[in-house]
């Protein structure tokens, strides 16, 4: 008999032990052995094996063995868990059921972002998500996560004042989707809220738990409309005090320079910031009968079809970008870096992977990025924070800043 998700959640916040809540959701972010398990929570071997011995009691956990190992999995439920990614300009939904791995959520895409206003985004994925949901054959949402690209509380889930664009002062996307998914079609949310977080961070989430599960430090790196970095550090995400850890973004590198959106001049997002690399893109073309570029995949698309001065744009913007990583390199030591967003892309990767590889090299110390120990790799998860953002779902809109 399958057990509902909403029941197994509630259970989960029911649980007065710390380590069985930490369990579960970890179960249902990736199932694995109860050796990765342990790894994964930090929790000893003993405690795994006694817990997952009352979940199988209860049957909310399916234990069998492979290869000499005991592999964990959620039993079956009914009930979706959603993830969305709120770009500027591109919306991605993923859901799927607990049980399932993240390769078998259904997914949806929407030309609609955050920067064309809430009456364009709002109704977009909201419909987005209801076809997901739809395909995956439910009728409820028991936990569903919005991944944004703007810096967001961890002690409430709020986004951080001043508001910037694409946000108006005290917006709140989170429960904005929360009331436009509660007023009809055919998909229900029983979920208590939309939890709210981070894209960069989530992102980064994502690719630690399903590309990168033995890395003690990872930076993930997003590069598109702006440039933001999620850290996780053994296996949680660190968001700093209130939740600004990571803005590489706003990193002045050019005193003096443009004006930023964040109020300061020179920032890295001025240079190479999808909205940058456009601007030059247009100059490096002036009187070539080209199409205007509107969005950063053009750019991209025109240098994978030879054109030398994309192509060019896109190299100088990856060394820029890789000075700025090898800075936090040194800082941080990670055992991998994730080059994400458009920068990740695979038809983007040729153009931009090696002169940021590069430049990182240069501008960090040898011993934090040569060897075996370190990692500069291009993201492997496809629609990575919204992975991220179903994961934090999980977690329930309990925010714990670390």
């Amino acid at each position: 008999m399958a057990v509902h998700l909403r029941e197994l959640l509630a259970e989960r916040k029911q649980a007065k032990d710390d380590s069985r809540s930490l369990l579960i959701r970890t179960i249902m972010a990736k199932s694995g052995s109860q050796t990765y398990l342990s790894r994964r929570t930090g929790l000893s071997a003993a405690t795994v094996s006694t817990i997952v011995r009352e979940f199988a009691e209860k049957r909310w956990v399916k234990v069998t063995q492979v290869r000499n190992e005991s592999h964990v999995e959620i039993a079956q439920t009914t009930g979706a868990a959603v993830g969305v990614e709120l770009g500027f300009r591109h919306a991605a939904v993923v859901a799927r059921r607990a049980e399932h791995g993240y390769e078998d959520a259904k997914i949806e895409l929407r030309k609609v972002g955050a920067a064309l206003g809430s009456s364009r985004w709002l109704p977009g994925v909201t419909e987005a998500i209801r076809d997901a949901v739809g395909e995956l054959g439910e009728e409820e949402i028991a936990a569903i996560g919005l991944a944004v690209p703007r810096v967001v509380n961890p002690h409430n889930g709020k986004l951080m004042p001043p508001a910037l664009p694409p946000w108006n002062a005290g917006e709140d996307p989170a429960a904005m989707l929360f009331d436009e998914l509660r007023t009809g079609g055919k998909v229900r949310i029983v979920a208590p809220s939309v939890v709210l977080d981070n894209d960069a961070n989530l992102a980064a989430f994502a690719e630690s738990v399903y590309a990168f599960p033995d890395a003690e430090i990872l930076i993930g790196i997003k590069a598109s409309t702006g440039i933001g970095a999620g850290i996780v550090i053994g296996g949680k995400k660190f968001r700093g005090a209130i939740g600004v850890a990571g803005e590489i973004g706003h990193l002045v590198v050019e005193q003096g320079g443009k004006f930023c959106s964040c109020g300061g001049r020179g920032c890295l997002e001025t240079i190479i910031g999808a909205d940058a690399l456009v601007e030059q893109a247009k100059t490096v073309l002036a009187g070539q009968k080209l199409s205007t570029y509107d969005e950063l995949a053009d750019l991209v698309q025109k240098a994978v079809q030879g054109n030398v001065a994309c192509r060019r744009v896109l190299e100088e913007a990856a060394r820029t970008l890789g000075s700025a990583i090898g800075n936090l390199c040194n800082m941080l030591n990670p055992n991998v870096v994730v080059l994400g967003g458009a920068f990740g892309r695979e038809d983007a990767v040729n153009f931009t992977l090696a002169p940021c590889r590069e430049a990182l090299e240069r501008s960090a110390m040898r011993s934090a990025v040569k060897g075996d120990g370190f990692k500069l790799e291009p993201s492997q998860v496809k629609h990575a924070a919204a992975h991220g953002a179903l994961m934090v779902a999980f977690e329930g809109t309990s925010y714990v800043a670390a």
